[in-house]
This record gives C-alpha cells, structure tokens and sequence, in this order.
C-alpha cells in the first residue's frame, strides 16, 4: 500500500515536471494561465528531488542516451543558441531600458520629496 502511494505520488509529480521542462515559458505561462500552485509544487518537488539526489526529475526517468537527444534537441530550438549576436542585442536592449526606467524613477523620487 506503502510503495502504491508513492508511486501515484512521484508520478504525479513527475508528469508534471516532465512537462515542463520541455518548454522555455516554464514558471510564467503557468501563474498567466491560473496554475500558480500546481506550478510552484511541481517546482519545489523538483528543487527537492534535485537537491536530495543530486539529479534532475527528467534524470530519473531517462536513461543519458536520451538526455543527450533531449538537451540537444532544445538547444536546436533555443533562439539563443542559433543566433547568439540576436540575444546579446536583445540583452543589450533590455539593459538600456532597464537603466532608463530606474533613471526616470529617481527622477520621480526627487521631483516629489521637494
């Protein structure tokens, strides 16, 4: 009865992580769609998994032929990897935005503490 449980358990949580990691979105598209508890579970339990036995969920569950398929597989469909100058001008951007929003917000602080 013990074992059964457990392993209704560890599938469930399994699938869930499985899931996700084949996906970039991760963390986000799931509290956007109203899956803010099932995503932070799935989360935290693989945190755990992976802190306890040193291996991801998706370790487990694949043998290391099929991970290698699997992160090279993702690495082909990461827009990072196939065309890095994108996502360095991209990171650049993102910075220059960045510094300009803080700037205006200590504009704004000192405008109103005069």
């Amino acid at each position: 009865m013990r074992k059964t449980i457990g392993l209704i358990l560890v599938g469930f949580l399994l699938s869930g992580c499985y899931a996700s990691s084949l996906t970039y979105v991760g963390t986000g598209a799931s509290l956007a769609q109203g899956k803010s508890i099932q995503s932070l579970g799935t989360h935290a339990a693989s945190y755990a998994i992976q802190k306890k036995t040193g291996k991801s969920p998706l370790e487990h569950v694949l043998n290391p032929e099929q991970i290698k398929t699997y992160k090279t597989t993702k690495a082909k469909l990461n827009p990072c990897e196939q065309t890095p100058e994108l996502c360095s001008k991209i990171s650049l951007r993102v910075a220059v935005i960045n510094n300009i929003l803080e700037t205006r917000g200590k504009l704004r602080v000192s405008e109103t503490s005069n």
